[in-house]
């Protein structure tokens, strides 16, 4: 008894520690997000590099294992190919993303570019078109004489500003003034995939260091919930990753394929495009789907209405019959979850922050199902304990 309730008393005492520490959290908020903000801001190479390590860590594994697997007659391979494995690997695996980024922006810039182009010709005839739809209009009519306004008068106004130097310039100024300001997260970015690389390496030493810096401070109860929890981790992204890939891949497929048989234009272009932007939960259907429609826009309004049509069926189609197969369970968060993650990461990290919060919140969403089921167990067999105590005592 004395046992329990020292047991109590520590709980009790965690309790309060927790909520005076979460009380005082609260009330300072601002010092609390300063000292946090400053934290990741000195941390955020050794952050990005450990989210891409954690990232190419399912393709470069899959990699290594395929490419440099053991022998079938059970002899042990030399000491080269050993020590070769996992530097070949992680150059494979560099090279494949770098080669499905360039592909990307070898189909997309220069359709992007076309269309931009032919759209700033087309402009004196869309407004011409517009001002004749707009006299069959009486009141847009008269709007537009009271304001003495003519399809001349606004292209001459419209080439006069896109020729003026200080538009130029101050978007110039714009420009470097971007450049500029990204240079810390562009050298950030760089560190990261230095300390990726370094990471993939070294991953067995890390985790054995880890393993043994954890064991030296913590119970041996802690580092067993640690242990569990970065396993758990482990899991979670890599079955994230490899169903999001796949589902990806099937998408994009699908909608080029589609895109092909209704006569789309731009179909490959636009596919690859739909399966990059697949990898990004919720958002990136959206961000697909409308990139898209603008390059078939310049060859017809009415295409583009028909693709975003198009879009939404397969997106249908994706959401319930191909995402549930292909990615199934490895997730298992609910939707209304996934959209909360895709929010909160989307505020906090961009599109980047998209990526990663949907198996960081399954991961959390785990956790706590596993405390509540715990806690409740634990509560019944309380409660069966008081019972058995009362019975006695009778």
């Amino acid at each position: 008894m004395n046992r329990r309730k020292d047991k109590k008393f520590q709980q009790t005492l965690a309790i309060v520690v927790a909520g005076v520490l979460l009380y005082w959290g609260l009330t300072n908020y601002k010092v609390v997000g300063h000292w946090i903000g400053l934290l990741v801001e000195v941390l955020s190479s050794f952050i990005i590099g450990f989210v891409i390590a954690l990232i190419l860590n399912v393709p470069m594994s899959f990699i290594e294992r395929k490419l440099f697997r053991p022998r079938k007659d059970g002899k042990e391979r030399g000491k080269l190919f050993k020590r070769l494995s996992r530097p070949v690997s992680i150059a494979l695996t560099y090279l494949l993303c770098l080669g499905v980024i360039a592909a990307v922006i070898a189909l997309l810039v220069p359709s992007i570019r076309d269309t931009f182009s032919q759209l700033y010709a087309q402009v004196p005839d869309f407004i011409v078109r517009v001002f004749n739809t707009a006299k069959n209009n009486p009141t847009l009519n008269e709007w537009i004489e009271n304001a003495d306004l003519s399809a001349d008068e606004v292209i001459n106004t419209l080439s006069e500003k896109l020729s003026d130097t200080t538009i130029v310039s101050s978007t110039l100024s714009g420009v470097f003034s971007f450049v500029f300001g990204t240079v810390t997260g562009v050298v950030n970015f760089f560190l990261g995939v230095v300390f990726s690389i370094y990471m993939l390496l070294q991953k067995e030493k890390l985790k054995d260091q880890l393993y043994r810096f954890t064991m030296a401070v913590f119970p041996e109860r802690v580092v067993k919930e640690l242990c569990y929890i970065g396993n758990l981790s482990k899991a979670k992204f890599s079955s994230f990753l490899s169903g999001q890939g796949l589902e990806a891949c099937i998408l994009g497929s699908l909608c080029a394929i589609g895109m092909k048989a209704f006569g789309f234009p731009y179909a490959a272009t636009i596919g690859l495009l739909v399966a990059v932007t697949a990898f990004i939960p919720i958002a990136g259907a959206f961000i697909g789907a409308g990139v898209g429609a603008l390059l078939i826009m310049i060859t017809s309004f009415k295409k583009a209405l028909l693709f975003v049509l198009f879009i939404i069926v397969l997106q249908q189609i994706e959401g319930n019959l191909i995402y549930p197969k292909v990615v199934g369970k490895s997730v298992e968060l609910p939707g209304i979850w996934v959209l909360f993650a895709v929010t909160i990461g989307g505020n906090i990290g961009g599109i980047f922050g998209m990526f990663i919060a949907v198996p960081i919140c399954s991961i959390v969403y785990t956790l706590l199902g596993e405390m509540v089921a715990y806690l409740s167990k634990r509560k019944e067999k309380d409660k069966d304990i008081s019972y058995d105590e009362a019975g006695s005592e009778v």
